[in-house]
């Protein structure tokens, strides 16, 4: 034993043991004592365990156990409803073999389990909360059982067992998704699934306004309404609008709707058409406004454009103003910075060959320190991936010595086969919603990430904007000496999925974020290239007219376009309408309350 918790300070020994209240006597063997402490867990005249397991069952199955502190049987603890009950449920569970099937089915076939939720005034008077279990107690279900509930009205749960863990977007249970502390799952921790940091037996319920946001707009929630809508419209014995209701507020809720539910939801899919066809109008309209528009500017932008570009041609002495990087890696042969003093070293499997970088999922490069320091900053690659289903992989990534710190073009690591920008414990991330990723499986892209001094970050591919740009709390500062870049690498220390797999042909770093066309023109390797500002000093007086009241026309327009909160290049169909309607239903508080 330490005095007063000082290691440095051993008092006596503590010989081992149960607790004192049931058995005082030390344990005589020279072991751990690990043998005699289970022998002691479910002795007969240990009544504990058998209370504390009995309680934890009664709790999940009626919302609150017979001692609603689960965790705490002590003196803090709270004391049972129902203390009688208690010790027999303990007995019979210990007589059973310590079957929890058979508790499990003693309880959910009780009186008490098919009880109402309904509470009479007498039963609210006397006990307003439901500590006698007069009624059934209205309840969520937990962040596992709600994800599950979405993939079982697909009918795409997986209900196999035993395997590896999974990622979210799986179609397995939630019980083999996997769990690491520091990259819960997003869903899950929106409905309050605990840190796996302590003991929990009780959780929290909370009703907040992202579990609602969630539903409404999360892409997995979104993804499981679609597949559930177009299965019903696949049911060939589902002859009419009624019976689809009917047969999709059964599969939610367990019941068929009331006929004020039926006439309501058929109203509602008619009315979601009808309305839908009205917005579809004049988005069609207005795109077609932004179109002209667009087609007017590059009447007067494009030959200005080529006009300095023919005389940049001619200029043969002219440097053209393409941007610059502080570093590039060129990966000829060897593993030098091009420009600066970066120069890299190949770690694990990494090598060149034919031009590039190769990485197998065993290997990266990491360079010298930085020179200077860096906040905004622009990170560029051209890449080839071996195979699309890799996870988080990094392409190149600035991080502080250790890898505490990082900012990286990242594949797949939150949506499958998506480009993320990844940060240290997604500090400066979001997704990007862009689409996934198809080709890079079998040629190199160009992919970019900016990071502005403002904090908006923006991802390119090919030389255009990928998914939407977005304001993080960043940059992030990365101090001369204390910074490094690494390819292939999501970030130090290695493990756990952060190796790429495939080849980089060429890697840059930038000390600035570039705009979209100096990206474009890197990535299309256009020595003439020609910026905006050069174009607009080269309009005329006139010309710089017309080009305001177009891009005033564009302004307005997408105004509009935004304003009527459909989709670019949505279509309405049939398919559209049931989704609707299906993700209306998962939004009902029925289902994910039990009652």
């Amino acid at each position: 034993m330490f005095v007063r918790g000082d290691h440095k300070k051993p008092g006596a020994p503590v010989p081992r043991r149960f607790l004192e209240a049931i058995d005082a006597e030390p344990y005589g063997s020279d072991h751990s004592g690990r043998l005699e402490l289970a022998a002691d867990m479910i002795r007969p005249d240990n009544p504990l365990t058998p209370r504390v397991a009995v309680n934890r069952l009664w709790h999940h199955v009626f919302g609150r156990g017979i001692v609603a502190t689960t965790d705490n049987f002590g003196r803090l603890g709270e004391k049972p409803t129902h203390p009688k009950l208690l010790d027999y449920l303990a007995r019979r569970f210990t007589t059973s073999g310590w079957s929890v099937k058979e508790l499990i089915r003693l309880l959910v076939t009780s009186e008490t389990f098919r009880a109402g939720h309904q509470a009479s005034a007498r039963a609210t008077e006397i006990d307003p909360a439901n500590r006698l279990l007069s009624h059934a107690r209205v309840r969520r279900l937990e962040a596992e059982a709600i994800r599950d509930a979405l993939l079982s009205v697909t009918g795409r749960l997986r209900d196999d067992m035993y395997g590896p863990p999974v990622t979210g977007d799986s179609p397995r249970r939630s019980v083999y998704v996997r769990v690491k502390r520091n990259n819960l799952d997003p869903f899950l921790s929106i409905f309050d699934a605990p840190e796996p940091h302590t003991t929990r037996g009780r959780r929290d319920t909370t009703n907040v306004p992202t579990q609602s946001l969630t539903l409404l707009n999360d892409p997995f929630v979104i993804g499981q309404a679609g597949a559930w809508s177009a299965a019903v419209l696949r049911d060939r014995s589902l002859v009419d609008d009624a019976q689809r209701v009917r047969h999709m507020f059964l599969v939610a809720f367990g019941r068929p709707p009331s006929e004020d539910e039926l006439r309501h939801s058929t109203q509602f899919i008619d009315d979601m058409g009808t309305n839908t066809r009205r917005l579809t109008k004049a988005a069609a309209d207005l795109d077609r406004r932004i179109a002209d528009a667009r087609g007017r500017l590059a009447g007067i932008v494009d030959p200005v454009r080529e006009r300095l570009r023919a005389q940049a041609k001619r200029t043969r002495g002219a440097t053209p103003p393409t941007p610059r990087p502080i570093a590039r890696w060129e990966f000829e042969d060897d593993l030098q910075d091009a420009i600066g003093s970066l120069h890299g070293k190949a770690r694990g499997t990494a090598r060149i060959k034919e031009g590039a970088l190769v990485l197998d999922g065993a290997g990266h490069m990491e360079t010298a320190r930085l020179a200077h320091d860096l906040r905004a900053k622009t990170l560029e690659a051209w890449v080839q991936l071996n195979g699309l289903n890799q996870r988080g992989g990094g392409v190149i990534s600035v991080e502080s010595l250790g890898g505490g710190r990082f900012d990286s073009i990242v594949f797949g690591e939150r949506d499958p086969r998506q480009w993320l920008p990844g940060s240290n414990v997604f500090s400066r991330t979001e997704s990007l919603n862009g689409p996934p990723e198809t080709a890079a499986g079998e040629r190199p892209i160009h992919m970019a990430i900016t990071y502005a001094a403002d904090g908006t970050i923006t991802a390119y591919r090919e030389g255009k904007p990928y998914g939407r740009a977005y304001k993080s709390r960043g940059p992030e500062r990365f101090a001369a000496g204390e910074g490094i870049v690494v390819i292939g690498l999501r970030h130090s220390p290695v493990g756990g999925g952060k190796r790429l797999r495939g080849r980089v042909l060429r890697a840059s770093l930038y000390d600035r974020a570039l705009s979209a066309e100096e990206v474009r023109a890197s990535g299309s390797g256009d020595r003439y290239f020609v910026s905006q500002a050069q174009v607009m000093a080269g309009l005329s007086d006139g010309q710089r007219r017309a080009y305001d009241r177009a891009q005033l026309d564009i302004s307005q327009a997408l105004a509009a376009r935004a304003g009527l909160d459909l989709p670019q290049g949505y279509r309405l169909n049939r398919d559209a309408l049931w989704r609707g309607f299906a993700q209306s239903l998962i939004n009902f508080k029925e289902f994910i309350y039990i009652r």
